[in-house]
């Protein structure tokens, strides 16, 4: 009788256990859903910076941004209070560090150079809403800071200043939505775009990926053991869908190890084919092809 009721009480302070800590996790993901609810550091981030001309006027589109690799458009011009300040642009590139926000960003190649101005570098960090941009300008006399927040440009670009940005697909989901996702249900599923009955990312579909690995880098993420598993419609065989699902969820996380430097043993891969239809009632859907996130263990307590 003691032992059945002393194994009733630890059973139940387990319990207890298993729900404050999925509670906690719960609770740091919704936070950072809200937290992110600005989506991408991708695209047009606008305001101001200072060096030896004074202040000075910015749009900085930014078109990639990975651990490994980040790059940018950097158009500067006159600002209203600062009416003498001439228009320029170049081309820069750095790395952006997603578990701290951290963008690194240097000169590359002048494409519009007005008199004796010389290539800056930023470093700064996005904050957690994914609205403002602000760090330290170096690399010219002078230089200070630069405060950029997303806003409508003062300028439109000239011809030698357009940058050309990446296809967005028309259902991609933002980082904030896949943490809302995950919050709440534990996966998501997302329409990764690959060739034609292939398991090779089309470039239109790496976005998406970026996208999924700068949130699955964060701090309220990065300690956690992640599901990728890949779905199929039923269109075609047994055997190849089952093949082709595995494929496709271990070049998502390929990807995610080589673009993001991200721990092989922190993904679990595996491959459905056209067993778990999301659409069973229309199975040659293309809503049936999907990649599923799955939000698992602890990575932390496995990786030591």
């Amino acid at each position: 009788m003691l032992k059945d009721k002393v194994f009733r009480v630890l059973r139940a302070a387990v319990g207890v256990a298993v729900l404050a800590v999925n509670f906690c996790v719960s609770h740091a993901l919704a936070q950072e859903s809200t937290d992110s609810a600005g989506g991408s550091v991708l695209g047009e981030w606008v305001g101001t910076y200072t060096c030896a001309q004074g202040l000075t006027g910015l749009t900085l589109t930014i078109v990639e941004a990975t651990p490994t690799v980040a790059s940018a458009m950097f158009h500067f011009y006159a600002d209203p209070r600062n009416p003498q300040v001439p228009s320029g642009c170049f081309t820069m590139e750095g790395v952006y560090e997603p578990s701290t926000g951290l963008l690194q960003l240097s000169g590359r190649d002048w494409l519009l150079r007005p008199a004796g101005y010389r290539f800056v570098s930023f470093e700064g960090r996005v904050d957690a809403e994914g609205r403002n941009f602000q760090g330290l300008v170096s690399g010219a006399p002078r230089c200070t800071t630069f405060n950029l927040s997303r806003q409508p440009s003062l300028a439109p670009p000239q011809a030698n200043c357009v940058i050309e940005t990446p296809t967005v697909q028309a259902d991609q989901v933002s980082a904030g939505t896949i943490v809302q996702e995950l919050a709440s249900k534990g996966s998501i599923d997302l329409n990764i775009l690959f060739d034609f009955a292939k398991s090779t990312v089309r470039p239109d579909g790496r976005i998406q990926l970026d996208e999924l690995g700068r949130i699955l880098m964060s701090p309220v993420l990065a300690e956690h053991k992640i599901g990728i598993y890949g779905h199929t419609d039923a269109v075609g065989s047994d055997e190849a869908n089952q093949q082709l699902s595995e494929q496709r969820a271990a070049a998502v996380r390929d990807y995610l190890i080589e673009r993001f430097n991200a721990p092989a043993d922190r993904f679990e891969v595996r491959g459905f084919g056209k067993e778990r239809l999301k659409n069973p009632g229309a199975p040659l859907d293309e809503a049936n092809r999907r990649v599923e996130i799955v939000l698992l263990s602890d990575f932390s307590k496995h990786s030591h």
